[in-house]
């Protein structure tokens, strides 16, 4: 009988699934819908992306008191999956198919969380919003002899700052993220720094909220049968990377944040606060419709928060804000802007740029820190004055 009942129900379960599902493919609330063990349907419109499965990895998972290793690779024409037993101690390579490029890391071996204040150092290369474009990653890190042509970090005491916005939109994301690690953990035996600051995307592709991944990414899930969902879970080697990195950072007397800060900010969080705030709401569940109200992931939040960008606030208001935080400047990504400048008589510099159009064309531009004065560089090392 219980079979019988079971037997019934299924078809209209099956149907109620499809159903739901095929609405919520129509409105774009979801961009995929799981029918049976790697069997998809996607949403219908592809006009904007054309791409698929091809080489990712390393992805990085802890299984059962074991550490798992998904990656395609390039095989002739094709591509061959590889799911394997990996320790600490292996060296792991990452392919780049975009340029053809190979680089080796360990992974590290602790995590811990990232301190919310720096001592200034004599020199800083600044850029946000690389987008899985690694080519241009690349380009802008040679050109200003970050890295050498092995990918190893010669920058020695010095600072590389990425102001957020690393997911979505491109098709390296994962080689770009593992390069920041790699570049990270060599910054550190040197005396320099990688800073690694969460954007509105990071936290998004954390969430689970996979509304701008490419359907690379979704055919490559497909394809290791892991589902995108769980390659930056809290078992993951870069999702609890990840978790360790701030929304905002002092170095010196500089704030960097991806979106920007409020007016009312300082006067409820000091900036560890903010940071705290941030971390938690990664792995936060919200009723459904309140997340977007929520300070640390709203549009109000220094994740999402246009309000600078856009001189929303009075030139007043902006410098309190800095002076609560014992700021002199506050260096902001997120919204697009057709050069580097200084906002609010000097007090902001906006940084996020078109890079994969520059990068297209041959070009890249990032802030430039030394001495005491920042200035634009471009993918030759050139420095120009910023205005």
């Amino acid at each position: 009988m219980k079979l019988k009942k079971i037997l019934l129900f299924l078809p209209l379960t099956i149907i109620i699934y499809l159903g739901v599902g095929a609405l919520l493919l129509y409105t774009e609330t979801i961009q995929r819908l799981y029918i049976f063990l790697g069997w998809s349907i996607k949403h219908g419109n592809t006009d904007e992306d054309s791409s698929t499965v091809s080489s990712d990895g390393p992805i990085i998972i802890y299984e059962n008191g074991k550490i798992i290793n998904y990656q395609i690779f390039p095989k002739d024409t094709l591509f061959t999956t590889s799911k394997v037993e990996i320790s600490k101690q292996d060296t792991l390579s990452c392919y780049v198919d975009k340029t053809r490029d190979t680089f080796k890391f360990q992974l590290k071996d602790s995590l811990e969380i990232e301190p919310t204040e720096y001592a200034l150092p004599n020199k800083m290369l600044v850029i946000s919003d690389i987008e899985g474009n690694f080519k241009g990653f690349k380009s802008i890190l040679l050109g200003n002899k970050i890295i050498d042509n092995q990918f190893n970090w010669t920058f020695g005491d010095n600072h590389l700052v990425l102001v957020g916005d690393f997911f979505d939109r491109g098709l390296n994301i994962t080689e770009c993220l593992w390069l920041v690690y790699k570049l990270e953990k060599e910054a550190e035996k040197q005396g320099g720094k990688v800073h690694f600051i969460l954007g509105n995307h990071e936290m998004m592709n954390l969430k689970g909220e996979l509304k701008y991944v490419r359907d690379k990414y979704h055919e490559n899930a497909d394809t290791l049968k892991l589902d995108y969902g769980k390659w930056y879970a809290n078992n993951t080697e870069l999702g609890r990377w990840l978790r360790t990195k701030n929304g905002v950072e002092k170095i010196g007397d500089f704030l960097f944040v991806h979106a920007g800060i409020r007016k009312d900010f300082p006067e409820k969080y000091n900036l560890k606060e903010i940071n705290e705030n941030i971390r938690k709401s990664i792995d936060t569940n919200f009723e459904k419709g309140k997340k977007r109200d929520d300070v640390f992931i709203g549009n109000e939040s220094p994740l999402w928060y246009r309000g600078i960008a856009k001189e929303d606030e009075a030139q007043k208001d902006v410098e309190n804000t800095l002076a609560k935080y014992k700021s002199s400047k506050m260096i902001i990504g997120h919204t697009i802007f057709e050069k580097i400048q200084f906002l609010y008589n000097q007090k902001v510099i906006a940084i996020d740029l078109e890079h994969k159009k520059n990068s297209d064309k041959g070009k890249m531009f990032a802030l430039w820190f030394e001495n005491g004065d920042f200035k634009i560089t471009d993918q030759n090392g050139t420095k120009t004055a910023l205005k």
